[in-house]
């Protein structure tokens, strides 16, 4: 990548990272070219019927309606061929109008990129050390604001949990410039670029480990609290921080839905409310 330039040198960054390989979709002018391709359609679909109608009133061409193979194999007379020649005009036409249909389908069900990696492209793009302005024609500004929309994102990252975003996103950039670039080497294909990759598996299953170990003392922590304070008032409101503090908990490190989090907080007010209730069902 260090001795590319230009556009080769833009493939070698996003064949290297899947993740910045992010184009435009071009929603408008795929949408008013369907829009003409549908025009088109419809004008001969108009002649289709007019002509069929004026078969249809003629004795010879009449059978066109009910038979195929006479309809297919009419004369070489303008006339007679005049139906089934806009037949296959419009069997040409329509199978291009679904192609791009297809493809529009296809196109708009694929994400838009995520922010940290279209703002790194951005950085990419403009950084001396890095991409140093490697397209000069009216392309190189299709990764700006105003095509914000219009991006997409041929392999985007998995959606993660509020807090493991808050680790790749921001903390992990805040550590590599104070701490990690100290030890950490730029990626071998582009050494002057001062890239440095962090692989997201191992960052992932620290995360992992952090949440697993958080939900085992959550509610093992409440219910020791809890038998160390006797006041009843001081007990409910023990329950009500720890919960709030589980669905909170809940809420930043997983992608659970909102049901599922009332569903998960319900169970475990339960258990607090059961451990601070007596043996006769009375508050002791």
């Amino acid at each position: 990548m260090a001795n590319e330039e230009g556009y080769s040198k833009i493939a070698a960054l996003m064949s290297c990272h899947g993740e910045f390989a992010i184009f435009r979709r071009f929603k408008k002018l795929n949408f008013q070219n369907l829009l003409y391709l549908q025009a088109e359609l419809t004008h001969l679909e108009a002649d289709l019927k007019e002509v069929a109608v004026r078969d249809q009133a003629d004795p010879n061409r009449a059978i066109y309606s009910k038979h195929w193979w006479y309809l297919a194999q009419s004369e070489e007379d303008h006339d007679d061929r005049e139906q089934w020649e806009k037949v296959i005009q419009i069997r040409e036409k329509l199978k291009e109008y679904n192609e791009h249909l297809q493809q529009v389908v296809f196109l708009s069900s694929l994400q838009a990129p995520k922010s940290y990696d279209l703002n790194f492209i951005r950085q990419w793009l403009k950084r001396p050390k890095m991409g140093n302005f490697p397209i000069l024609g009216p392309d190189h500004d299709s990764w700006s604001t105003p095509h914000a929309d219009d991006l997409l994102a041929i392999r985007r990252r998995e959606s993660s949990d509020p807090l493991s975003r808050w680790v790749i996103n921001l903390f992990i950039p805040w550590f590599h410039n104070i701490i990690g670039k100290r030890f950490k080497k730029p990626i071998p294909e582009d050494p002057p670029s001062e890239i440095t990759h962090y692989a997201e598996a191992p960052l992932h299953s620290s995360i992992n480990i952090f949440v697993t170990v958080l939900a085992s003392l959550i509610p093992i922590s409440s219910i020791i609290i809890l038998y160390f304070v006797s006041n009843i008032l001081d007990r409910l409101a023990i329950t009500v921080g720890f919960t709030g503090l589980f669905a909170f908990c809940l809420a930043l490190t997983t992608r659970a839905r909102r049901a599922e989090i009332f569903a998960a907080t319900s169970t475990f007010a339960a258990v607090c409310v059961v451990f601070i209730t007596g043996n006769n069902g009375y508050i002791t």
